[in-house]
C-alpha cells in the first residue's frame, strides 16, 4: 500500500483503470494481469459493440468489470462517450480511488515506482496539451464542420482521408462546406491534446459535474471529427485544475510519414534508450503477436507475471 501523508490524513493510492478495447484479448490480458500485479487497482474495460466477442474472451477477475455499449467509430464522438461512461461507473459503483486512468488495451506499464510517483505529485493531472485551438486553423474545423458518419473511416490511402483533409483546408479557408449548427451555451476556450490521460479521482468527478451540469457543451461534439482529442482537454484546461497539469507519462512513438504521421508506431528495442532517460511509466503501443520481445522485458521489468509469448486469452 502507498501512502501519503496530507491535511493531518492518510491517503490511499488505487487507480481505477478505464480501457477502451477492440481488438486483441490476448494483448489486453496481458495489460490486465500487469496491472493486477503492480498496484492496488480496479479495471473497467469497454468493448466495442462491434466487437462484442472480445468480452467473453478476457481474464476473469473481481477486480475487472467489462462493459460494452458503444460502437466506438474511429474519429467519432463514441470514444468520448465510453470514456465518460466508464469514468461514472468507476466513480459511482467502484471503491474508494484516489486516481483515475484512461487508456487503451495496447497500452503497457514500463516503470516502477508508478504509486510513489503519485504519492508524492497527489494533485498533478497528467496529460498532453498541445495548446489553444485557433478558430481559423485547421484543427477548429473539428467542430466548425458537421462530419457525417460515413467519412468516420481509418484508412490512411482511403479517398475519405483525403476528403476530410479538404474540407478541413477548405474550413480554415472560411469556406465551410457543412457548418455545425450547434452551439456552446457557455464559450469556452478550445485546447487541444492526447486522447489519454491520468488524473486524481476529484478531477474525473469534477468533469462528470461539468458535463451534467452543461448538456450544451456535450452536444457541441456529438458531430464533431476526433472529439477526444479536444474534449477533456477542454475542461480542464478550463478549471481551476489547469494549473496542477503536467505532461503525460505515456511514451508514444508517431510515425513521420503520410502513411504512419497519425498513429502511433508499435513499440520496439529502439525505444528503450528513450524510455528510460524520460519519465515514462506507461508506452503504447504493443501487439503481443508482433512485438512479444519488448512485451516480454516490460512484464518482467515491472511485475511478477510470467509471459513467454504465448497466447493469453
Amino acid at each position: 500500500m502507498v501512502c501519503n501523508r496530507k491535511a493531518g490524513r492518510t491517503m490511499k493510492i488505487k487507480i481505477a483503470y478505464l480501457l477502451l478495447v477492440h481488438k486483441d484479448p490476448g494483448q489486453v490480458n496481458l495489460f490486465i494481469r500487469q496491472i493486477l500485479d503492480y498496484g492496488d487497482a480496479d479495471i473497467y474495460i469497454h468493448v466495442d459493440a462491434k466487437n462484442q466477442k472480445i468480452a467473453g474472451r478476457l481474464m476473469k477477475d473481481g477486480r475487472v468489470k467489462v462493459f460494452s455499449r458503444y460502437d466506438v467509430r474511429w474519429g467519432s464522438f463514441e470514444i468520448v462517450q465510453a470514456g465518460i461512461f466508464l469514468m461514472d461507473e468507476a466513480l459511482r459503483n467502484g471503491g474508494n480511488y484516489s486516481h483515475i486512468y484512461f487508456g487503451s488495451g495496447q497500452d503497457l506499464l514500463v516503470r516502477k515506482g508508478l504509486y510513489e510517483y503519485l504519492r508524492d505529485r497527489p494533485e498533478k493531472i497528467f496529460i498532453r496539451i498541445s495548446g489553444i485551438v485557433k478558430d481559423s486553423g485547421r484543427a477548429a474545423a473539428r467542430y466548425r464542420i458537421a462530419w457525417p458518419e460515413w467519412l468516420m473511416i481509418r484508412n490512411d490511402y482511403h479517398i475519405y482521408r483525403f476528403i476530410r483533409i479538404i474540407m478541413q483546408i477548405l474550413c480554415a479557408c472560411h469556406m465551410n462546406p457543412r457548418p455545425a449548427l450547434k452551439k456552446m451555451k457557455h464559450p469556452v476556450t478550445i485546447y487541444e491534446g492526447r486522447t489519454w490521460f491520468l488524473c486524481p479521482a476529484k478531477v474525473a468527478a469534477y468533469i462528470l459535474d461539468y458535463i451534467k451540469a452543461d448538456i450544451d457543451y456535450v452536444t457541441f461534439w456529438a458531430d464533431s471529427l476526433a472529439s477526444d482529442l479536444m474534449f477533456f482537454q477542454t475542461i480542464i484546461m478550463n478549471s481551476k485544475y489547469a494549473a496542477d497539469v503536467e505532461d503525460e507519462l505515456m511514451y508514444v512513438r508517431f510515425g513521420k510519414t503520410f502513411g504512419t504521421m497519425n498513429h502511433p508506431l508499435l513499440i520496439s528495442r529502439k525505444d528503450l534508450k528513450k524510455i528510460k532517460r524520460g519519465r515514462y511509466y506507461f508506452a503504447r503501443k504493443f501487439d503481443y503477436r508482433m512485438n512479444s520481445e519488448i512485451i516480454r522485458y516490460f512484464v518482467r521489468h515491472t511485475g511478477h507475471t510470467e509471459y513467454r509469448g504465448k497466447r493469453t486469452e
